[in-house]
């Protein structure tokens, strides 16, 4: 009976150990007293996509570490676009250099956003032949201060209106 109990009680105390480092390092989320979850982010994140007259809006909130830099790949379905404009919560623009191609936007800032900043990104002058009701999906990754490893943000949905 003794070996049982200890035996038990050292298997329970080393998969405490083992589980514990895991746990403590996952996002946390909770379940407030409305009964909604509320999470806890501890890295960037797309807040919102959406469209506005012949631009594709993208939100990205910054968490966790400074972003020094984003990379958005443009979907294989888009016509063309004009120019990437990049504004922070505020309106006011972000100082970065941004290089374009079919297939994807590049924006490095000029000076690393902090966490806490909410930042814009505007795809104006989109050109597309897509149907009514199609989506078009932006994949959007970067780089945080201090992690050499090209981090994945998400990806911001976007439906294309009807034409009428």
């Amino acid at each position: 009976m003794r070996r049982f109990i200890y035996s038990s009680l050292s298997a329970l105390l080393l998969s405490a150990s083992i589980l514990s480092p895991a746990l403590a390092s996952a996002p946390k989320i909770e379940l407030s007293a409305s009964g909604s979850m509320v999470f806890d982010f501890t890295a960037p994140f797309i807040s919102s996509s959406g469209l506005l007259n012949d631009s594709h809006i993208i939100q990205v909130m910054v968490l966790g570490m400074s972003l020094e830099d984003l990379t958005i790949s443009i979907p294989p379905q888009m016509g063309k676009f004009s120019q990437v404009q990049v504004t922070d919560g505020t309106g006011k623009a972000v100082a970065a250099k941004i290089t374009t191609n079919k297939k994807q936007v590049a924006i490095a800032f000029d000076q690393p956003v902090n966490p806490g900043q909410l930042l814009q990104i505007n795809i104006v002058g989109i050109q597309t032949d897509q149907e009514e009701g199609s989506i078009l999906l932006y994949g959007l990754t970067g780089h945080r201060a201090g992690i050499r490893d090209e981090i994945p943000i998400g990806t911001a949905r976007i439906q294309v209106p009807g034409r009428g």
